[in-house]
């Protein structure tokens, strides 16, 4: 366990040694949220109120996906950089290995979403420990389910990364925008909410939203959302496990 903490460490240490990602990923936020937010919202109206908080959850839930990704890419760029077999020929197994990973997507996403988390929570007067501990978990388990489905796909960047990467902006646009994050299930046409049902984010979403109690007529059934997050967390995950444990053995750097 020492040696994939390590391993995880070192990781974290290249992550957090420039922060200027973390401060541009913080600036688009905030822009997004006090320019295209504040506009969105008046349009929306009286149609769903406080849509503005119901909003900046929302962009949350993409702050994650995005971070999500980054695993993904960070695995890839392991593999066409040649450092993907030096990795593999450390004293860890290939579990502890994929461990060490989930623990950097952990800090990733933590250290890029809770600072606009706390500050929308301050804003709203709607901050309380409790509150972003439990909306923190929320994010935390979907988290993990998108990077399990990151790691899960990188198998396809080993043979062309042109297709991995055009599989993911592709997978971000379909899941993004087929989903609850900018507008609820509760008021989507039917012929679009049967496929907003489908996508992950939905629940993680909706969990997140009535964790720091938005109006639940809006949001899906909490114990389902929390099942399904959780599902999808221990699916990809256990996925991707076996394709670092099968697939990337013998893979050559670009």
């Amino acid at each position: 366990m020492n040696r994939v903490l390590n391993l995880a460490a070192f990781n974290i240490r290249v992550l957090l040694g420039d922060p200027t990602w973390f401060i541009l990923s913080w600036a688009l936020f905030a822009l997004q949220l006090a320019i295209y937010g504040s506009l969105i919202s008046r349009l929306v109206g009286s149609n769903l109120p406080n849509y503005f908080f119901f909003y900046s959850i929302g962009l949350m839930i993409i702050v994650v996906f995005e971070s999500a990704e980054d695993v993904g890419r960070h695995f890839v760029e392991h593999a066409h950089e040649g450092e993907l077999p030096y990795f593999l020929s450390l004293p860890v197994s290939r579990s502890g290995f994929l461990v060490a990973q989930a623990i950097y997507g952990v800090v990733n996403t933590l250290v890029k979403v809770a600072p606009p988390l706390l500050a929308v929570l301050f804003i709203w007067g709607n901050l309380t420990v409790s509150g972003a501990l439990f909306a923190l978990a929320a994010l935390f388990l979907l988290g993990l389910g998108i990077t399990g489905t990151m790691v899960s796909l990188s198998f396809i960047a080993f043979k062309a990364v042109d297709i991995y990467m055009a599989v993911l902006a592709g997978l971000s646009a379909l899941l993004i925008r087929f989903s609850t994050v900018f507008y609820p299930l509760a008021i989507m046409p039917n012929y679009y909410s049967p496929v907003s049902v489908l996508s992950p984010l939905t629940y993680g979403a909706d969990l997140t939203r009535w964790v720091l109690g938005f109006d639940p007529k809006y949001l899906l059934n909490p114990v389902l959302a929390a099942v399904v997050v959780t599902a999808i967390a221990v699916s990809t995950l256990s996925l991707s496990a076996r394709i670092v444990d099968k697939i990337i053995e013998g893979v050559k750097a670009a």
